[in-house]
């Protein structure tokens, strides 16, 4: 029996693969490949694997996690070279690392680097030094209770202007993620049109860099 923690990426030709289907997925892929889930005890057994922070549908990332176990015995290169194998192409296995016993503790991930590629109809408009500057940044979130007004402000981290190779406007932000709170990049879109209205932004797309403990650095 064997036990690894994942990291991997996610490009564009499948960026619009849900969670559930991307779980669907690795399932299919690993029965192809000949190797064994381990099943957790009790009345309901499933496979052992765990997705640290699910992905939001449309978005592009290079550093997601998740925790596996097989029956089968084999080494970390053994298992990347099988996964990259029978993964559909747009899914890149980066790294495999054995765990001894305990999975890897996703709980520790608390944060998520994102960069924002944004066309706005008035560049000049988007100032992340003004949106950060209100006491509060109040915007409309979806919850488990329906839709509410939020302040998102405590859960943006860092908001920075770059400037991305396709020439429109980068943002790069580190936003709130993992069990304990979570703020989605179109939720920070949403915030950015509220509170800058001189220039309303007509698309961006979202890629998730890195996802970080609280002290801004990656499990792997």
């Amino acid at each position: 029996m064997s036990k690894f923690v994942i990291k991997y990426s996610r490009g564009d030709r499948v960026k619009y693969i849900s969670h559930l289907d991307f779980v669907r997925m690795f399932h299919r892929a690993v029965r192809r490949s000949g190797l064994d889930f381990m099943f957790s005890q009790g009345f309901n057994p499933h496979p052992i694997m765990t997705v640290a922070v699910p992905l939001s549908v449309g978005v592009t990332a290079d550093g997601e996690y998740m925790n596996v176990g097989f029956e089968t015995t084999l080494n970390e290169n053994e298992l990347m070279s099988i996964l990259n194998g029978v993964l559909p192409s747009g899914f890149d296995v980066k790294t495999v690392k054995k765990t001894e016993g305990k999975e890897y503790d996703f709980n520790l991930i608390e944060r998520a680097e994102y960069i924002l590629d944004i066309e706005c109809d008035n560049p000049n408009s988007i100032d992340v030094d003004s949106l950060m500057s209100n006491t509060e940044i109040s915007v409309l979130k979806k919850t488990k209770s329906g839709e509410k007004e939020t302040d998102i402000k405590p859960l943006i981290h860092s908001l920075e202007r770059i400037e991305p190779e396709s020439g429109n406007i980068g943002i790069r932000a580190i936003l709130a993620a993992g069990n304990m709170a979570t703020l989605k990049p179109e939720t920070l879109v949403d915030a950015i049109n509220k509170y800058q209205p001189d220039g309303k932004i007509t698309f961006f797309a979202a890629h998730r860099k890195a996802l970080l403990t609280k002290d801004n650095k990656e499990l792997l």
